[in-house]
C-alpha cells in the first residue's frame, strides 16, 4: 500500500490521503462502538460535546480502540510513511461533528501541544463518515513542516495545557492569516469517503471548516504514533494527558514505554 512515491510525497507535501485503507467491517465495528460511547452518560475530563462530540486516550481503558489503533494496518503506514522503523502508540482522538455544526477547527499545528520533539510523529486521520471538501473537511497548507517554525500555539478546549502554554510562549511567531491571504498558501484537501485515511506530520500547519453546509455529521478519529527520533520533552503547559510523573524515561530520551506508549508495529 505504500510506494516510495507516497513517501516523498508525504515528506514533501507534509499530508497524504490514502483511499480504502481500512476495510468497511471494521469501519462499521468502531461507528457502532462509538455510538455507544457517545450516547453513555459516562463523561470524562478529556469528553467535550459542543457541536457534536470529542473525547481522546480511549485505547488504555476500551479494548476495541486499543485493537484498532494496533492491529489494524494504520501502525505500519504510519511507521513506513515516517521513514521509521517502529511505531509507538501515543493516543487518540475522536472528532464528531453534528449536521449544521457551525464549529470549526482553526490553523495550528500538533506538535507545540505535545510534550515530545522530533520529526518522526504523525497522525492517521481516519474517516469514519464521508465528509466533503466544503462541509467539516480537514484541510493543510503543503509543504508548510518544511519551513523549520514552530508557531504560537491557541488554546483548544477545556482539556488541555495549551493556555499556559500560550502564555510562556508568547515570543513564538504568530501564526500567519491563511484565510486572508489564499493567494499566498497552497491547500490540500480531499474528499473522503468510510475507510480512507490521512495521514500527516506534527508540524505540517492544518485546520478544518465548519459543518454547516452538511445534512450530515462527520466523524472521524484521529490516531497519534511517534517514531524513531520521537524524545519526550514535558515542557510546562503541554498536554497533561500523558506527564512525567506517569512515564519510566526521562526527558531527553525516547519514549520507550510500553505501558503508556506501546510498539504497535515494527520493521520485520
Amino acid at each position: 500500500m505504500i510506494t516510495e512515491s507516497l513517501i516523498r510525497q508525504y515528506e514533501n507535501d507534509g499530508a497524504v490521503c490514502i483511499k480504502g485503507a481500512i476495510d468497511p467491517q471494521t469501519i462499521a465495528s468502531v461507528l457502532q462502538n462509538l455510538d455507544v460511547l457517545i450516547e453513555s452518560d459516562n463523561d470524562r475530563w478529556t469528553t467535550i460535546r459542543d457541536g457534536g462530540f470529542s473525547d481522546r486516550h480511549l485505547w488504555p481503558s476500551m479494548p476495541w480502540m486499543y485493537e484498532f489503533c494496533a492491529t489494524s494496518k494504520l501502525p505500519e503506514i504510519v511507521g513506513q510513511l515516517m521513514r521509521s522503523s517502529e511505531a509507538r502508540l501515543y493516543f487518540d482522538h475522536i472528532f464528531v461533528r453534528e449536521a449544521g455544526t457551525g464549529q470549526t477547527t482553526p490553523w495550528h499545528q500538533d506538535r507545540p501541544y505535545w510534550p515530545f520533539q522530533g520529526k518522526q510523529i504523525a497522525s492517521a486521520w481516519v474517516a469514519l463518515t464521508g465528509c466533503k471538501k466544503d462541509a467539516s473537511a480537514l484541510k493543510f497548507v503543503r509543504g508548510s513542516h518544511t519551513a523549520g517554525k514552530v508557531y504560537r500555539p491557541i488554546p483548544f478546549g477545556k482539556d488541555g495545557g495549551s493556555s499556559e502554554f500560550l502564555d510562556q510562549n508568547a515570543s513564538l511567531e504568530v501564526m500567519p492569516d491563511i484565510d486572508g491571504s489564499p493567494n499566498d498558501f497552497e491547500i490540500l484537501c480531499w474528499d473522503v469517503e468510510p475507510g480512507d485515511v490521512i495521514v500527516f506530520g506534527g508540524e505540517v500547519i492544518h485546520g478544518a471548516s465548519d459543518n454547516t453546509g452538511s445534512l450530515h455529521r462527520r466523524a472521524a478519529l484521529s490516531i497519534r504514533y511517534v517514531g524513531d527520533d520521537a524524545i519526550w520533552d514535558p515542557r510546562e503547559g503541554t498536554d497533561p494527558m500523558v506527564n512525567d510523573e506517569m512515564v519510566t524515561f526521562r526527558a531527553g530520551e525516547a519514549p520507550h514505554d510500553d505501558k503508556w506508549f506501546p510498539k504497535v508495529w515494527s520493521v520485520g
